[in-house]
């Protein structure tokens, strides 16, 4: 078996998973240093600030990198630990370290990925409206500028935003991962709007500051169905049950994508969700829909379909037995 020319193999991580420092060196808290304090919100009580210690540790774990061989790295800077109050002063030594990390990868000859924004949004803007105000996304473009005006001679490839699927579901709707708050549904589709746009201008900000080579994308996750069989029945199945709207989630490829690579929100979602439609701006979809140099989509599992009789998607269940992941999933 053989990979393409050019293929990458690399490893992923995010700031708050594995850096630690959660109170040194001027960072301010992110949305989850607080969710993780709640009783009961992690499991056993976990908390991320030590983690992997890499904020102190970083050249061990580059070093670790280099002898598992891989071509690059995605890493995600940390909102607060750049911008304590999310957005005004900058703090020079949580930049530093960026700075510093970016050196060391190059040095061993590992590229690396940036991921501007990985769930850890910052508490002094969660307590001013967090993705819920108007002003969020020029608050991300503003933040985006610093970190691209720092690092962007030397990076190459950028990731806006990191499954704004889960920021906004699990963030704001089931309130299982920070900020752990249950809204209205039309508060959340708004919430979706705002990520939206917040991508548009990081992408605007990555092109007037960064290198002039520099690739930018987003990087999405939600549904993969796949085909019980290869007809073509069970092929368009898959197809709709991926892509399609069959009930109100916000996990549908397609309510993100679209607006990005189409410049509108699909017609399916837009009449399942009639009233709850956000509020969108005359200039929205052009900010938002800035031309990518590619999609990232993280895809952990997928379900089996095939056509039922009234021509939409059925579940093929599991079989006893199949197959696990280390945590539980297919």
């Amino acid at each position: 078996m053989s990979f393409p020319e050019g293929f990458v193999w690399g490893a992923g991580t995010s700031a708050y998973q594995i850096e630690g420092a959660a109170l040194e060196d001027g960072k301010g808290l992110s949305v989850w240093d607080v969710f993780c304090r709640r009783p009961g919100a992690t499991w056993n009580g976990q908390i991320g600030e030590v983690a992997c210690d890499h904020y102190h540790r970083y050249k061990e774990d580059i070093a670790l990198l280099q002898a598992i061989g891989v071509d690059a790295y995605r890493l995600s800077i940390s909102w607060p630990r750049v911008l304590p109050e999310g957005t005004g002063a900058v703090n020079p030594r949580g930049l530093a370290f960026y700075d510093r990390l970016v050196d060391e990868l190059l040095a061993a000859g590992i590229e690396p990925y940036v991921t501007l924004f990985h769930w850890d949004f910052p508490y002094a803007l969660y307590c001013r409206g967090g993705w819920l105000n108007p002003d969020v996304s020029d608050w991300f473009g503003e933040y985006t500028a610093v970190v691209a005006g720092k690092l962007g001679d030397r990076v190459r490839y950028w990731m806006t935003i990191n499954e704004p699927q889960v920021v906004a579901v699990m963030g704001h709707l089931d309130g299982t991962h920070a900020p752990g708050d249950r809204l209205q549904f039309w508060q959340v589709l708004q919430i979706t709007h705002h990520l939206l746009l917040a991508h548009g201008k990081a992408v605007q900000a990555i092109r007037a500051t960064a290198r002039p080579d520099s690739q930018v994308g987003i990087v999405s996750t939600g549904p993969i169905a796949l085909p019980a069989t290869s007809s073509p029945a069970d092929v368009e199945a898959a197809r709709q049950a991926t892509y399609g709207f069959a009930e109100r989630t916000l996990w549908s490829h397609t309510w993100w994508m679209d607006p990005i690579f189409l410049g509108r929100y699909p017609e399916d979602g837009r009449r399942l969700f009639g009233p709850d439609m956000p509020s969108v701006g005359p200039e929205d979809m052009a900010i938002i829909s800035q031309p990518l140099d590619y999609f990232g989509i993280n895809m952990y599992n997928g379900h089996t379909v095939r056509q039922g009789e009234d021509g939409k998607p059925v579940v093929v269940p599991q079989q006893p037995g199949h197959p696990l992941t280390a945590n539980g999933w297919p």
